[in-house]
């Protein structure tokens, strides 16, 4: 039986489709001293986030350019950071913009749709990125386990979940066969994540229903769905 998988991600606009980089080479002319610092905090409780990588990139487009990153580091305990690096101002003549943004780890997520997550500079400014206050959140595992129940003809099934925003659903699994499985998805720790189930069957009738969930971060919670 063929299967068609319909495979959506939900990504932060400035890395929609770059996800590549390389490093930077050092700086050997018209070079320009930039300090970097601010903090890394939960956005959802305030709290310090430790940990986060944080880096410092020449980028050309948000679409296809590869990235080359200057610096990088990682928020200190307090949630901090700060450093110097050199420029070559020559980038910015070349098309290029400076791009300070942090990244996912294993403790914490980044939305590219609630929360400052990176910030971008396209002239020398040497305090363009003083005082930064990035915001991620704790990271939660949920497992949706798929039950095949009944033995009605399917037309469409999908699977999506939304978290920060209640209405802004993120789709973990669309197809026209659906199979009985496992599905690891990443959500928002400490808040009530939606499920939300489509299944459409070949007479034309949609079912559709919502339930609601809180997952705990440095846990995985299961979720069985009966279809």
């Amino acid at each position: 039986m063929k299967h068609t998988y319909k495979l959506f991600a939900i990504l932060a606009l400035p890395f929609l489709i770059n996800s590549c980089e390389k490093e930077a080479p050092p700086c050997s002319g018209n070079c320009a001293s930039l300090r970097v610092d601010g903090n890394v905090i939960n956005k959802l409780d305030s709290t310090v986030a430790s940990g986060v990588t944080v880096i410092l990139s020449w980028s050309k487009s948000v679409y296809i350019s590869q990235d080359q990153v200057i610096s990088k580091v990682n928020s200190k305990k307090d949630g901090t950071f700060n450093f110097t690096s050199n420029i070559d101002t020559t980038y910015f003549s070349r098309g290029y913009f400076l791009t300070l943004r942090v990244s996912s780890n294993n403790e914490y997520s980044i939305l590219g749709y609630s929360g400052l997550i990176n910030t971008e500079a396209y002239f020398f400014d040497p305090n363009a990125f003083q005082n930064i206050h990035f915001e991620v959140y704790k990271k939660a595992k949920l497992k949706l386990k798929l039950h095949r129940s009944r033995n009605d003809s399917i037309q469409s099934f999908s699977i999506s979940h939304s978290d920060i925003l209640p209405d802004f659903f993120i789709y973990d699994y669309n197809v026209v066969y659906p199979q009985e499985g496992e599905i690891n998805v990443s959500t928002v720790a400490d808040v009530f994540t939606k499920i939300r189930v489509i299944k459409t069957l070949i007479n034309g009738v949609t079912t559709t229903t919502i339930d609601s969930i809180k997952c705990l971060s440095n846990s995985t919670l299961v979720y069985d769905i009966n279809f």
